[in-house]
């Protein structure tokens, strides 16, 4: 099953340039990924009604390769899910704009968590995933095993109620939110993104204080790290 929607860049997703942001790009995905959970009767309500787990994204990859600009034309936004392991489900999703040109690509890694064990729930002992069909990737696209240690501390953040889901914890957007503010208006719009890749290690709640650690390796590319507690909560590689 592939879901297929049509929308238009509005002002809470557009950026200094009235264009598609990055950040919107990822509430995009968001927003995607979790209706093809919906469709397939496995989004987190149902989740936990049924067998008292929630989906936690644990790795997210997304290139962009085109801005959409602010305006009457609708983009269409595709998604689908493209592999299923024994512990993990990811969803890609495309953007193209009104003529059928990519624009951005994401695949999306998830888990199920069980909240009575507090461990990650085998997807075969959910029923819904029976039914699901694995589709062909849009393009050749694969998560990577970037190294990241940075030690330069560029910004903390206390977690606040807006930065919290349903799920209780940091919505995973928020943490790209996190990172993002660390550069200025003007090093975003000279050094457009190309991808992101996050790494999700472990949850963040409110009042939790995030310390953002930052390196750049060379003009094209820079690494965080986000510390809570001294334990490693995110990873993410950026390149311009």
């Amino acid at each position: 099953m592939k879901l297929i929607k049509h929308q238009r860049v509005s002002a809470s997703i557009s950026d200094v340039d009235a264009n598609l942001s990055v950040i919107g790009v990822f509430q995009v995905v968001q927003d995607a990924v979790t209706e093809t959970l919906g469709r397939l009767k496995m989004d987190n309500p149902t989740m936990r009604k049924q067998y008292n787990a929630v989906w936690l994204f644990t790795r997210n990859r997304a290139k962009l390769f085109n801005s959409i600009p602010w305006g009457d034309e609708q983009f269409t936004v595709t998604a689908f899910v493209s592999s299923i392991t024994h512990a993990t489900l990811s969803v890609d999703v495309s953007i193209k704009n009104a003529d059928g040109v990519l624009c951005a690509y994401s695949r999306v890694e998830t888990c199920a968590l069980d909240l009575t064990a507090m461990r990650i729930l085998r997807l075969q002992t959910i029923d819904a995933i029976h039914a699901v069909t694995v589709e062909k990737p849009e393009i050749d696209m694969a998560f990577t095993k970037f190294d990241c240690s940075p030690t330069e501390q560029v910004d903390t953040v206390r977690v606040a109620s807006t930065n919290i889901d349903m799920s209780r914890h940091t919505n995973n957007v928020e943490y790209i939110r996190f990172i993002l503010n660390t550069y200025t208006v003007k090093e975003l719009h000279d050094k457009p993104i190309r991808e992101m890749e996050i790494r999700y290690l472990s949850q963040s709640y409110e009042n939790d204080v995030l310390t953002v650690y930052k390196q750049s390796c060379g003009d094209d590319k820079d690494v965080f790290l986000l510390k809570s507690s001294d334990k490693d909560t995110v990873k993410c590689e950026i390149l311009f």
